[in-house]
């Protein structure tokens, strides 16, 4: 099984997963998948929970928290039962950051000096400015 792969949609408190779907009959175990079996950590630290149990292949899970990491897992299940996890995908869900105040400017000695505030990062480092 595919390991499952952040979706297009990603935000603070959203993230939609998805996964490709099983194809070819040695993938399937010689038998059609009848669903798809997605578990997630919801930030607690233990893969355990699942999500969904259909043919779908994405999932999108809403009020989660900026900056955690949660991770997740799918698995195919066909007539004879669930075939094994594909490997965890640990994803963040963060927003860009928050509005910079304005700038200001002072002169010290011969040189201008520019400070800012450091806004809100948003649930990720803020890596430049």
């Amino acid at each position: 099984m595919a390991t499952p792969t952040n979706g297009l949609t990603t935000s603070g408190s959203k993230i939609e997963v998805d996964w490709v779907a099983l194809t070819t009959t040695t993938d399937m175990g010689g038998s059609a998948i009848t669903s798809y079996n997605l578990y997630w950590d919801n930030g607690s630290g233990t893969t355990s929970f699942a999500l969904i149990d259909s043919l779908v292949t994405s999932y999108t899970i809403m009020g989660l928290t900026s900056g955690t990491t949660y991770k997740f897992k799918v698995r195919a299940k066909n007539i004879y039962g669930y075939g094994p996890f594909s490997a965890e995908k640990s994803i963040v869900p963060t927003n860009v950051p928050a509005t910079m105040q304005a700038v200001t400017t002072a002169l010290v000695a011969s040189n201008i000096q520019v400070s800012w505030i450091a806004p809100s990062n948003g649930g990720s480092a803020i890596d430049a400015y």
